[in-house]
C-alpha cells in the first residue's frame, strides 16, 4: 500500500511508514523499525506515541524491552470513525457559534468594502455570500454577460437560476451576443434579457442595494465582491441606460 492512502485519512507521513512498517514485521523493537523504515532515531517515539493514540499501535514488554506491534488494518475504520464523531462534535460547537463569527465577519467586510477570490471554488463562494442576503423584493443586474468561457460557469450560472426562483429574485441580464447559453436563459422563470454587444470588457452583476461583482473568466479566474452602497448605485444607473438601448 502506498504511504499517501493513508496520509489521506489524517495521518502523517512518517506514521503512514511506521505502520506500513510494523505490518509487514509484526511485532519489532525500535531498532528494527529504524532500519526497516529508513527513518532516523529523532521523532520514533514521537511517531509511535501517536499512533498508540490513535489506536493504530499497540505496545509491549518483551525481554525487558519495548515492543511495538500495528493493529489489524481494520482498525483504521474504527479510526475513521472515531474521526468522524469528533468532526459532528466539532461542526455542532461552530453552529453555536456561527452567528457571532457572521457578525465579526461583516465588521470586518464593512472596513474592507471588497474581497478578492479566486478560482471556480472561490467564484461560487462570492456569488453565494452576494446571493444569501437578498430579499424577495431585490434584484440581480448583470452586464457584459458571455457564454465564451469555461463550460463550468456556464453550467453553474443556469444552476444558479434554480436557486434564484426558489428566492423570487428577479433578474435582468444584457448578454454580449446571442448564443445558445442566451436561450438558455430565456427559458428561466423571473427573467429578462437583452443584447448589447461590447458592453464591457469584464461580466458585472449587481446584487441588490449594496453588493457588486466583477468577473474575471480568463485564466487565472478571478471575482471582486465589492460592498459598497453608492458602488452598487452607480452600477446600477449605468446599467439601466445601457437597458434602454439594448436589443430586445
Amino acid at each position: 500500500m502506498d504511504t499517501k492512502t493513508l496520509e489521506r485519512i489524517g495521518l502523517t507521513r512518517n506514521e503512514s511508514i511506521v505502520y506500513l512498517t510494523l505490518l509487514k514485521l509484526g511485532t519489532s523493537k525500535t531498532g528494527d523499525i529504524l532500519k526497516n523504515s529508513g527513518l532516523n532515531s529523532g521523532k520514533i517515539y514521537e511517531i509511535l506515541e501517536s499512533l498508540k493514540v490513535k489506536g493504530l499501535v499497540s505496545e509491549s514488554i518483551i525481554n525487558n524491552t519495548k515492543s511495538f506491534s500495528a493493529a489489524p488494518p481494520s482498525q483504521i475504520l474504527k479510526y475513521l470513525n472515531l474521526k468522524k464523531e469528533e468532526i459532528i462534535n466539532e461542526e455542532e460547537i461552530i453552529r453555536k457559534d456561527l452567528p457571532q463569527l457572521e457578525m465579526l465577519r461583516k465588521e470586518g467586510v464593512k472596513q474592507v468594502k471588497s474581497v478578492t477570490y479566486m478560482g471556480f471554488k472561490g467564484f461560487k463562494t462570492a456569488v453565494e455570500e452576494a446571493f444569501s442576503s437578498l430579499k424577495k423584493n431585490e434584484e440581480i443586474l448583470g452586464m457584459g454577460i458571455t457564454s465564451k468561457k469555461d463550460k463550468k460557469f456556464n453550467d453553474f450560472w443556469l444552476k444558479f437560476g434554480e436557486q434564484r426562483i426558489k428566492k423570487k429574485i428577479k433578474a435582468k441580464n444584457l448578454f454580449s451576443e446571442r448564443s445558445d447559453f442566451m436561450k438558455s436563459y430565456e427559458k428561466i422563470k423571473f427573467t429578462e434579457n437583452r443584447l448589447l454587444k461590447n458592453i464591457t470588457p469584464v461580466t458585472v452583476d449587481i446584487f441588490g442595494d449594496d453588493k457588486v461583482l466583477i468577473f474575471n473568466y480568463a485564466e487565472p479566474t478571478s471575482c471582486i465582491l465589492i460592498y459598497d452602497q453608492n458602488t452598487a448605485t452607480s452600477f446600477r444607473n449605468f446599467f439601466y441606460q445601457m437597458w434602454k438601448v439594448a436589443k430586445k
